[in-house]
């Protein structure tokens, strides 16, 4: 493995097979429907695909191409051993350059499918996060690169490990265009939205101290009605004497401080609604913001699963660990089944939640998601959970290669993941969302 400088790109990686594994992107299997086994085939808008996710991204570039909205993967981590997904480069070169082969080809196809505002999360451990990113910034482009979230995937600690032990996976998170036209970055990632009245301090003990003048009637005093002519804070300066009544400054007066806010931007303010508020006679002087006012927050890059002070979702659920995904799993399936690491619909939900649209300054619930290593169907299990939470109309595609499992029950990956379908859709029935999906397979 090398790095090179390219001028798109500060570092791009190089390895062997990256050219032949691009080549790839010429042919792909024939995609049929299976009409017994879907639910609600005619009506449905959801699409379940058993097949190689490479043959799958091929029959979806026609009808799918720049109209998704959000891809979730989490391709399988590289341990060194042999791979299910078998790109006939693989077998020739290091552990390092047969992964790199496995998600190259299939990212540059997801590409296409994105639309202008779509986003893509890709779940991934330490092994390969460098490389990753590498490819991530060639494909999707560096200056597209959102975040790297860091998620809490475990609370439980068997035996010492050496050096350190792994509680956390990364999510890298990815823009199909993150500027707009005019080159300011869009605002596509929202954890919550707040109406409510906030206060926030003016003083900022970085700044010059400036005098500005506010209004008679925009103030608001804790203190008794009468006249004031000092504070008690050589942070405040008051340069005009004050009447208080009815709890307002009856006249304009001017305060002299370390405002985070110049007087233009204070009038600014005042025009939206704005007031503003004196607790003490200190005069610490505080914004005191619209009900009008939407305040926005943005979802932190460590996604906590601590019940203390755990990760919440803007339907107020809180993110949950990998082991609550295999006993969520176990208790739909009604099993006992050995599925290895299935990801929480908890930790779905939420960042399918995040998505925001600017434009409308509201929280989309139309569109669709994609996942191309779904394994046991949990980005299904959580766009139908959020549907039935805002009544919303996310569609899923997902994809699941038909590989074998060690199951008494289960053939396949596939078959695993078609019964929970079937469950998921069984525990929404009740609501108005789509509960069902189109059963796809490949033709030889």
């Amino acid at each position: 493995m090398k790095k090179i400088k390219q001028k798109t790109c500060d570092t791009i990686l190089i390895w062997d097979g990256k050219e032949e594994s691009v080549s790839l992107n010429i042919d792909g299997k024939k995609v049929v429907p299976v009409k017994n086994l879907s639910m609600g085939y005619k009506t449905t808008e959801n699409v379940f695909i058993s097949a190689d996710n490479y043959d799958a991204l091929k029959y979806l570039q026609k009808d799918y191409s720049g109209k998704i909205r959000v891809i979730y993967i989490d391709p399988p981590y590289n341990t060194g051993h042999k791979f299910v997904y078998k790109d006939k480069y693989q077998d020739k070169f290091c552990r390092h350059s047969n992964w790199c082969n496995m998600i190259y080809a299939r990212l540059v196809l997801a590409k296409n499918l994105l639309s202008e505002n779509g986003v893509i999360f890709i779940s991934i451990d330490g092994c390969e996060v460098y490389n990753l990113k590498l490819i991530c910034d060639e494909i999707f482009g560096e200056e597209n690169f959102i975040t790297q979230f860091i998620y809490e995937k475990t609370q439980h600690f068997g035996r010492q490990k050496l050096n350190f032990y792994s509680n956390s996976d990364f999510i890298l998170c990815y823009a199909k265009n993150k500027y707009n036209k005019n080159g300011k970055i869009k605002e596509l990632l929202v954890e919550n939205v707040h109406s409510d009245l906030l206060d926030a301090p003016l003083y900022n003990a970085s700044n010059k101290k400036i005098k500005i003048t506010f209004p008679a009637k925009t103030v608001k005093f804790n203190l008794k009605d009468g006249v004031y002519k000092k504070t008690s804070s050589s942070d405040y300066i008051l340069h005009t004497v004050l009447k208080v009544k009815n709890g307002r400054n009856e006249n304009d007066f001017v305060l002299e401080f370390k405002s985070r806010w110049s007087e233009k931007k204070v009038k600014e303010e005042i025009k939206k609604g704005t007031e503003f508020w004196v607790k003490t006679k200190m005069f610490a002087i505080r914004a005191v913001y619209s009900k009008h006012k939407l305040t926005k927050k943005a979802p932190k890059q460590i996604i906590v699963t601590n019940p203390l002070n755990c990760t919440l979702s803007r339907f107020g659920e809180r993110v949950k660990t990998s082991e609550s995904a295999t006993s969520e799993l176990n208790e739909l399936l009604k099993t006992k089944e050995n599925f290895s690491y299935p990801k929480s619909v908890s930790l779905i939900s939420y960042l399918i939640s995040l998505i925001y649209d600017e434009e409308t300054q509201s929280f989309p619930n139309d569109f669709t998601v994609l996942d191309f290593f779904t394994g046991s169907g949990t980005t299904a299990h959580a766009c139908m959970h959020l549907n039935s939470l805002d009544n919303g109309k996310r569609k899923f595609i997902i994809v699941q290669k038909p590989e074998k499992m060690n199951s008494n029950k289960y053939g396949t990956i596939s078959e695993l993941c078609r019964e929970r379908l079937i469950k998921s859709c069984e525990l929404y029935k009740f609501s108005d969302c789509d509960t069902g999906f189109k059963y796809y397979k490949t033709e030889d």
